[in-house]
């Protein structure tokens, strides 16, 4: 199975990462923990974020800290994600708009 833009995508759905696969944290950068792949536009985008790559590997104590206590982080994720996607898809912020309903830059 492949996305509208010809990655393939693996059995659950996930196309590789944009920002690169990693046994690191990119929130913290720790590597002494586990991870797991943190879809950055979750709800209603989520199906879209691991569809197009737009996840990252997180530990899970950044993960908790994006969903449950720190807004900032997930804005600052959203931003950055949102730029990474702008410039690996060739999309404006326009496009990106009518991707994803919202611009978070």
């Amino acid at each position: 199975m492949k996305n509208q833009f010809g990655e393939r995508l693996d059995r659950n759905g996930y196309a590789e990462s944009i920002v690169g696969e990693s046994r690191s944290c990119y929130v913290c950068g720790r590597t002494d923990r586990p991870v797991q792949r943190h879809e950055v536009f979750h709800g209603y985008n989520r199906t879209k974020s691991k569809n197009l790559g737009l996840w990252i590997s997180v530990c899970d104590l950044c993960h908790g800290k994006i969903h449950h206590r720190n807004s900032e982080i997930d804005h600052w994720l959203k931003c950055r994600m949102q730029e990474i996607a702008m410039e690996h898809y060739g999309w404006s912020i326009e496009d990106f708009r009518r991707e994803f309903g919202k611009n978070y830059i």
